[in-house]
């Protein structure tokens, strides 16, 4: 398994983003202007048509230039929306403000990942083997990723995979990329991408604001292989 740490070169990476409820449609970035700010204790902000879909749960950081707002998305918004529901929002953002939502975002910290790729084989005999070895047939299979990490709590990525495993039971996904270190002269290495849905979830903080967390991402259907370039 392949040890890395943030910002330590061409490394392993995992991006993550939420996906809404019964969609695994790879995500899209978007950029959101609310046009008349965020008042406190709101539950919806106003903003230009989105250009795409973005799932509840999702963090959104909103600027006006002078200063800025988290707010979090409360429920699925559609490629369309004019307005997104918030949890009560801590504060205001007076004026015209702008956020982005990106979609592909980096889990920091990493410490350990394995990428397995599992069968399951069901013996079979298919033809009388001369030297007496099993024979079977493939009836399905598995992916998932094991992760480890030591990451500031509030970490963005972080709170999408926390998001995304206490709302497991309701159907959340999540929509995974991984990549390897890139061989010479390329910038993306190989890697797969697909749905998938956070298990066994586990944090401790050892330290203010540094939590140590592992989890499974596993894989929901088949997964797509991706190239280096």
């Amino acid at each position: 398994m392949p040890n890395f740490q943030v910002a330590s070169g061409n490394k392993v990476k995992v991006f993550v983003a939420l996906l809404p409820l019964g969609s695994r449609t790879e995500p899209v970035n978007v950029n959101i202007t609310a046009g008349s700010g965020i008042t406190s204790n709101a539950t919806s902000v106003t903003v230009s048509a989105l250009s795409g879909p973005i799932a509840g749960g999702t963090p959104l950081t909103f600027t006006n230039g002078n200063g800025s707002r988290t707010v979090y998305v409360a429920s699925d918004v559609l490629a369309g929306a004019t307005s997104i529901p918030i949890e009560a929002a801590s504060g205001a953002l007076a004026g015209s403000a702008t956020a982005t939502y990106t979609a592909k975002l980096r889990l920091n910290g990493g410490t350990q990942l394995s990428v397995d790729l599992s069968a399951e084989r069901t013996e079979s005999l298919v033809f009388e083997d001369p030297l007496g070895y099993q024979d079977g047939v493939i009836t399905s299979q598995s992916w998932s990723m094991p992760w480890t990490a030591n990451l500031l709590s509030n970490d963005d990525a972080f709170r999408r995979v926390f998001y995304a495993a206490s709302e497991a039971v309701s159907g959340r996904e999540v929509y995974i990329w991984q990549e390897d270190p890139p061989p010479a002269g390329a910038t993306t290495g190989d890697g797969i991408k697909g749905a998938a849905v956070i298990t066994n979830f586990q944090k401790s903080l050892q330290s203010a604001q540094i939590a140590t967390c592992s989890f499974t991402i596993q894989g929901q259907g088949s997964p797509t292989i991706t190239r280096y370039s």
